[in-house]
């Protein structure tokens, strides 16, 4: 019984080291039970008695060494065997009768043969285990190691997960706090984002604008360009730059500027694109006006370039106008008609003058003006080029203050108001307004002035009148409700009666007619009225006998005024370039009492001939004649504030007026003026 138990529990030790994987201990255990049991056994019979003792306990061990454990396995088992045969055929021959020791052997025999040839299948079940255990086992280790590497993959896919929610968050934070307008659209042109900008510009929701929503703010004109021009960029995969009107959430369209890139997968697959827009209307609006203001200065240049052409034009007309009256008798009635010609040339010359002003060549001259006498000559100018239908109702005052002001400018003034009048009423009959009164201190307006009497001018008209929109722009520079105006008209007269002091107020409704208000403060003190004008002009016409120098580049004009000085007593030689001025100077040095200059000339300047004059008699007599201002020809001439200087065009009377003074040396106080 002992001999089993050690027997069983070798095998049983054996089994749970195979299950745990330890083939090398549960061989060794097992080959250790299996040799105590026999040893066991053999030590019960008396120690061992036989050389086949020794084997049996010695083959196992022997066979573990030299054949490996599967092998000792399977000689254990025989020995066993063997040694339980042998051990129970001791047994048998002590207790069964000796008549029949055959029977007993035989039986015994067969058992052992039985135990002998059940050896090899319970090595082979013993191998089987074994291997079944092995492969359990290395499964359970592969199965391990798989859910280890799915355990690690499914962090790692959580990490990329939280990092793209991460970038996610990153991005439409920076999207929100650009200041420019961002979207996003798929590879279907559907739009799949936009940012806070976008959003509070439209006043609209995310879920409205997303897919196709945001064209339901791009201006109808627009729509259909913007999107053939995005199209044409999704075919071909190229940026693309957009301008379309967008409309805001006040209702107001703005126009965009839409910069747009194409997107691409790590595998370069196209992904749509991403753009950003910038509300460009301002700065648009702010290069349109530059531009226009270029214009305006080119033509400023241009003007300034002209005016002194223009002006010996116009002197050329005047000094021919004055010789044809001179030839005409007094009851002439075509003298009238040479007083019209010699009105038109004066007021093209204060245009030509206003232009030079505008060019910034010279400043705007203020002066006593009566402000009736403007309108009352303005009149039957505007009046030609006005519509025939309209009925003029003037309300001129024969003796009203005068004002502090530069007559020109007036004069663009009322040209303005009298002329915008005239087309409010198109093609309808109706009626234009000219009111002109005094204001006193007592009236409606006295409170909002200083002074205590202002002229007030009125011209109203019955026209189609004004809308509150439009009258909140009238002034605006380049805003105009005409096809062809350049909205400067009432911009400039704004200005001009803000700088004269004034003010301009406007009632107008649609339906009703329009009527603009300007009131100009009338000069204090001893102040002028129209009728008690001093006489401005020039003292009576004398005659002479000195010998002129007149150069002049402009021929019709220096043949004119030559030929009205020599009626008049003058000897006159004349020249139409600098050096011919200064050869004729030289050979009648000791003759010449008074040189006429202008300061433009071909070949050597005014101002080179003026120096060569003075160079070779210090003494010379020299009045100055320009288009340009006195301070500017001052400037040129290189100084003597008191130089006589004569404005072009000029008339024969102030030519002959300065002359006389200029050869009495009392040209001081006319210099000065």
């Amino acid at each position: 019984m002992q001999t089993l138990v050690v027997t069983f529990s070798a095998l049983f030790g054996a089994l749970v080291l195979l299950n745990r994987g330890q083939f090398r201990a549960a061989s060794i255990t097992y080959l250790a039970g299996i040799w105590l049991s026999a040893t066991h056994a053999m030590a019960l019979n008396g120690g061992i008695r036989s050389p086949a003792q020794v084997f049996y306990v010695t083959l196992p061990i022997s066979a573990a060494w030299l054949l490996g454990y599967e092998a000792a396995l399977w000689v254990s088992g025989v020995c066993v065997s063997c040694a339980l045969l042998f051990a129970l055929l001791e047994v048998a021959s002590v207790y069964l009768p000796p008549k029949a020791p055959g029977t007993a052997f035989g039986a015994f025999s067969s058992f052992g043969v039985a135990c002998l040839i059940g050896a090899t299948p319970v090595a082979q079940i013993l191998r089987d285990l074994r291997f079944a255990l092995t492969k359990s086992h290395r499964a359970e280790h592969e199965s391990r190691l798989i859910t280890e590497r799915l355990s690690i993959e499914i962090d790692e896919h959580r990490r990329t997960e939280r990092a793209l929610r991460e970038s996610e968050e990153r991005f439409r934070s920076a999207a929100d706090s650009a200041p420019v307008m961002i979207l996003a659209h798929d590879a279907n042109q559907n739009a799949t984002f936009f940012n806070k900008v976008w959003l509070d510009f439209r006043g609209r929701s995310l879920e409205h604008e997303l897919g196709a929503g945001w064209t339901q703010g791009v201006h109808p004109s627009d729509i259909s360009r913007c999107l053939t021009n995005l199209g044409t960029a999704y075919a071909e995969r190229r940026e693309y730059h957009l301008q379309y009107r967008l409309q805001r959430s006040d209702g107001e369209y703005r126009l965009v500027l839409c910069h747009g890139v194409p997107r691409f997968e790590l595998d370069q697959t196209f992904d749509g694109y991403i753009a950003s827009c910038i509300d460009i209307t301002d700065l648009k609006r702010s290069q349109e006006e530059a531009l226009a203001r270029q214009k305006l200065e080119s033509l400023g240049v241009l003007a300034g370039g002209i005016a002194h052409d223009f002006n010996n034009l116009l002197g050329s007309i005047r000094a021919e106008a004055e010789l044809l009256a001179e030839e005409l008798h007094e009851d002439c009635a075509s003298r009238n008609k040479v007083s019209i010609i010699n009105t038109v040339a004066d007021r093209a010359s204060e245009v030509v003058r206003q232009l030079m002003i505008y060019a910034g060549h010279e400043s705007a001259m203020l002066e006593s003006v009566d402000l009736a006498a403007i309108v009352r000559e303005m009149l039957p100018l505007v009046k030609v080029s006005t519509s025939k239908k309209a009925t003029f109702r003037v309300d001129l005052p024969d003796r009203v203050p005068m004002i502090r002001a530069n007559a020109t400018q007036i004069r663009q003034v009322v040209l303005n108001l009298i002329t915008n009048a005239s087309e409010a009423l198109r093609e309808t009959q109706g009626s234009v307004s000219v009111v002109l009164n005094v204001v006193h201190p007592d009236g409606d307006h006295a409170s909002e002035w200083i002074l205590p009497h202002h002229l007030r001018l009125v011209v109203s008209d019955t026209g189609t009148g004004m809308s509150e929109e439009v009258q909140a722009r009238i002034f605006d520079p380049f805003y105009s409700t005409k096809g062809a105006g350049r909205g400067l008209g009432l911009a400039s007269v704004q200005g001009i009666v803000r700088s004269h002091g004034g003010k301009i107020n406007v009632e107008s409704a649609p339906g009703r007619g329009s009527s603009f208000e300007i009131l100009f403060p009338c000069l204090l003190g001893a102040e002028l009225r129209s009728g008690d004008a001093p006489e401005s002009s020039p003292a009576s016409e004398q005659s002479g006998a000195e010998t002129i120098l007149l150069v002049d580049d402009e021929e019709i004009l220096r043949r004119a005024v030559a030929t009205m000085l020599r009626a008049r007593g003058y000897s006159v030689l004349e020249a139409g370039e600098g050096s011919a001025a200064v050869e004729l100077f030289r050979s009648h040095l000791t003759q010449v009492d008074v040189v006429v200059l202008d300061l433009t000339l071909p070949g050597l300047s005014g101002r080179e001939v003026f120096a060569e004059l003075r160079k070779m008699a210090p003494a010379v007599k020299v009045i100055v004649t320009s288009a340009y201002g006195r301070g500017r020809v001052l400037a040129e001439i290189g100084g003597e504030p008191a130089l006589p200087y004569l404005r072009k065009p000029y008339q024969i009377k102030e030519l002959l007026y300065v002359i006389r003074q200029t050869c009495a040396n009392e040209f001081d106080r006319f210099a000065a003026s």
